[in-house]
């Protein structure tokens, strides 16, 4: 009397039971055509079996629904200490990690050296100086006679 059906196909008025999901359809009088594709099984349940699986069916959410809680709980903290030692690993391994790269030459020193400041009390090379900063002390003298 169980009648097995693909979905995407025409069936008869009745109810439906997905085997993949766990669902009921409901297939109007007139007939219809079950959701899905070729992947979805369906299983015809007449109406009588259907007293007795639906509560059934509620009985094993029940019974399992304080599990299914537990599950996301542990699964969630997992994930977060998951994260929080993938942190910590990284930071550890970015501070161990030395300022060169094996592979790459380093043919001068690593350190620059401070460039002088004039502001600060240095002694600052005029020769060092860009011509931006310099103004009007790179440029010829004006000449009065061709500017008047």
């Amino acid at each position: 009397m169980m009648t097995k059906r693909i979905g995407g196909t025409a069936a008869k008025n009745g109810f439906y039971w997905n085997l993949g999901k766990w669902e009921m359809t409901l297939v109007p009088k007139q007939g219809g055509i079950l959701p899905g594709d070729a992947s979805n099984r369906y299983l015809k349940v007449p109406v009588v079996a259907l007293f007795f699986l639906a509560p059934l069916m509620g009985a094993a959410y029940a019974m399992f629904l304080p599990f299914i809680g537990f599950a996301l709980l542990f699964t969630v903290l997992g994930k977060k200490a998951f994260a929080m030692g993938r942190s910590g690993a990284v930071d550890v391994a970015a501070t161990m990690t030395p300022a060169w790269r094996p592979g790459e030459a380093y043919l001068a020193s690593g350190q620059k050296k401070p460039r002088a400041d004039a502001e600060n009390g240095d002694v600052v090379d005029p020769d060092s100086i860009d011509a931006s900063v310099q103004g009007t002390q790179g440029r010829e003298p004006r000449r009065p006679d061709l500017h008047d």
